[in-house]
């Protein structure tokens, strides 16, 4: 599923910015603007055609799209014949429309994809209040069934059985599942040069609810290989329960709607999350690429060839539904962040062409003459810099993914 997940990951991220680009071009011309470039990559052509007044091809480095609007910006200088066409003349809505299309199609996509899932999948709800769905016999860091010999799980050592409802880790409530594993694994060992712990597991107390009455018990978890891939090693804390298992619920027409646009809500609510927590996950993600011993916080920010990677182990354990809203949840968060107002992002454009229309407007109210547009070269430091710091931060995330990749737990 390896190879065949990257495909489809890159696949679907080549559609996306294919439609990105094709909602500026289509507002543009909508606008009777001019569109004269249309490519997917950066850098040299390696592949063009041309049809009427446009010329469509792929360019040699693969980070992206665009397409050249004729007036766009104050940078290159316009045909005294196509003045007339130029962006900047068209009225401030038709610019600010074909300016945030691209953000506005990552949305339509998300939405469409997050729509077609419980249409066609159903929903896959799963109880995650804190109930254990299964305690295993023993750890097997392979597949196969538990030998008479295998040692007992910690979780069935200690007492645990199959729907005991956990409450409390070392005396902290947990009100869900996620609560629950963040407490059990707070005394995860850290890793030494040689990929062995440098110090023992340390034991947790386990309040959990039976048949309506209160328990105790105490789990001393065991540190093995905990990486999905049997060909990896990755050291962690195994303690011998699972959540319970999703159950497919298959709604009406009306209900799958309403769970898309919620599903819509959550993804770009957790995109708006994770783009401002970017800035402090920053040591993280240097801790990920120097100390390959130590496994990958799971609250890291993962680059596009860590996404790309991920992608099997999303169809995997969740099927092609999974894979859509996968898709649906990188979109959301590339329409977003496109909108941030800097340059040279759409979102930096935006704010000119607002700064703009505000400035022309006030101009006009105190009797002033038009004071004209934004002396982009002006701008041009800011935006380096924030090219610098944006492919600083792609470098440092691609280093992270390839030497200490990201896994999602099995």
């Amino acid at each position: 599923m390896g190879p065949l997940g990257i495909i489809l990951f890159a696949l679907a991220l080549i559609a996306s910015i294919m439609l990105h680009e094709a909602g500026h071009m289509v507002c543009a011309r909508k606008a009777g603007g001019k569109v004269t470039e249309f490519f997917v990559g950066f850098g040299p052509r390696l592949w063009s055609f041309r049809k009427g007044e446009t010329e469509y091809g792929v360019k040699a480095i693969p980070a992206g799209g665009y397409v050249k609007i004729i007036g766009m910006t104050d940078l290159e200088p316009i045909d005294p014949q196509d003045e007339p066409r130029a962006f900047y003349r068209k009225p401030l809505g038709w610019r600010l429309l074909t300016l945030s299309a691209g953000s506005l199609v990552h949305f339509m996509i998300a939405l469409v994809l997050l729509l077609i899932v419980p249409l066609t999948w159903g929903v896959a709800t799963r109880d995650l209040s804190g109930n254990v769905g299964t305690v295993t016999r023993c750890l097997k860091t392979t597949a196969g069934d538990c030998a008479a010999g295998d040692a007992k799980s910690p979780a069935l050592a200690a007492g645990l059985q199959s729907g005991d409802k956990i409450v409390a880790v070392n005396n902290v409530p947990t009100h869900s599942w996620t609560d629950v594993t963040d407490q059990l694994h707070k005394g995860e060992p850290s890793l030494g040069s040689d990929n062995k712990p440098t110090s023992a597991p340390v034991p947790v107390n386990v309040t959990y609810v039976r048949d309506g009455q209160q328990h105790t018990t105490t789990i001393t978890p065991q540190v093995g290989n905990v990486s999905a891939d049997p060909k990896q090693v990755q050291l962690g804390l195994m303690i011998g329960i699972q959540a319970p298992p999703e159950i497919t619920k298959h709604p009406g027409p009306v209900d799958a709607v309403g769970n898309g646009f919620s599903a819509f809500g959550s993804y770009a609510k957790g995109s708006v999350t994770g783009l401002v927590d970017i800035p402090a996950s920053i040591p993280k993600l240097f801790q990920a690429a120097t100390n390959t011993n130590q496994p990958r916080s799971a609250d890291a920010p993962v680059g596009v060839v860590g996404m790309a990677s991920l992608t099997g182990s999303v169809i995997k354990d969740g099927g092609y539904a999974s894979f859509l809203q996968y898709i649906a949840s990188i979109n959301l968060f590339i329409g977003i962040f496109n909108l941030l107002p800097l340059l040279p992002l759409d979102g930096g454009h935006i704010a000119i062409a607002l700064y703009e229309a505000g400035r022309r407007k006030v101009a006009k109210l105190v009797g002033r003459p038009d004071p004209g547009r934004v002396d982009l070269n002006k701008l041009m430091p800011a935006a380096f810099t924030f090219l610098v710091l944006f492919v600083g931060l792609s470098l440092l995330l691609m280093a992270a993914d390839i030497t200490n990749p990201l896994r999602f737990p099995s």
